[in-house]
């Protein structure tokens, strides 16, 4: 289910929000990108778009509130990876970024990624600093980056800075790229960053690797962290089963 409204002009900017149970902040980080981004990007030219994750909550009535441009609900909880890919697939600008909606990359780093998406670039893949996470978040950070080059793009022509810090939440592309890459994905949950990477080197996509310092989020269990740090694993091995098995053949083309 999706609302919205026709753009009398052409989209420069899409940000695509993810969100599930984000209704206690969604508004105010709706209303933070559009004056942070309008210098990139006037009201007229920039298009929100917030995918629901069947949050259950009131994330979709206080993003309508907000002035989000579209919302697109998925009825169900599917997970982060399938909510990006419904809105990088519904969007209409001419670069689409997505990010996160508790804004721990606020405008001014978005801004800083979109200025590397030029020329030939297709694709700005941003890294945290070491400012931006804490200790054990980080160490999980590593972790992961690492399985994800041992697993899945060291099979690939994935340079090793594209798998530095495979779960930031922060990328951008081109429109076309964004539509051949999302297209073909397939992961719905955590594990859906490192596809996208795997998809990029498959097709050849230019790409630039920004550093920004991100804003710590809330604290979360260790539980927690393992606990995601084990869904990533499974996603990665299915990954590998995909690529192995030539899921990812590139001549049956994308879906976007």
């Amino acid at each position: 289910m999706e609302a919205g409204s026709d753009r009398a002009v052409d989209v420069r900017l899409s940000v695509v929000v993810p969100a599930f149970r984000e209704a206690e902040v969604i508004g105010e980080t709706l209303s933070a990108l559009r004056a942070g981004l309008a210098g990139v990007a006037p009201a007229d030219a920039l298009e929100l778009i917030v995918v629901d994750d069947g949050s259950g909550d009131a994330t979709v009535e206080r993003a309508r509130a907000a002035g989000a441009d579209r919302v697109i609900e998925l009825g169900r909880n599917r997970g982060k990876g399938a909510a990006v890919r419904a809105g990088m697939l519904a969007a209409s600008g001419e670069a689409v970024v997505f990010t996160d909606a508790d804004l721990q990359y606020p405008p001014d780093r978005i801004v800083a990624v979109l200025a590397g998406l030029d020329g030939q670039v297709g694709a700005v893949v941003a890294r945290r600093g070491r400012s931006g996470q804490r200790a054990l978040r980080r160490l999980g950070t590593r972790t992961v980056s690492r399985l994800a080059r041992a697993l899945v793009l060291g099979r690939a022509t994935a340079g090793e800075n594209l798998g530095t810090d495979t779960q930031c939440g922060l990328k951008a592309f081109r429109r076309d790229v964004a539509r051949d890459v999302f297209g073909r994905c397939r992961v719905d949950r955590f594990g859906f960053d490192v596809e996208v990477l795997l998809l990029l080197s498959l097709l050849g996509v230019p790409v630039a690797v920004e550093t920004v310092e991100a804003i710590p989020a809330p604290r979360r269990s260790s539980v927690r962290v393992l606990r995601d740090g084990a869904a990533i694993l499974r996603d990665l091995l299915r990954i590998r089963r995909w690529l192995r098995r030539g899921v990812y053949n590139l001549a049956a083309g994308g879906d976007g």
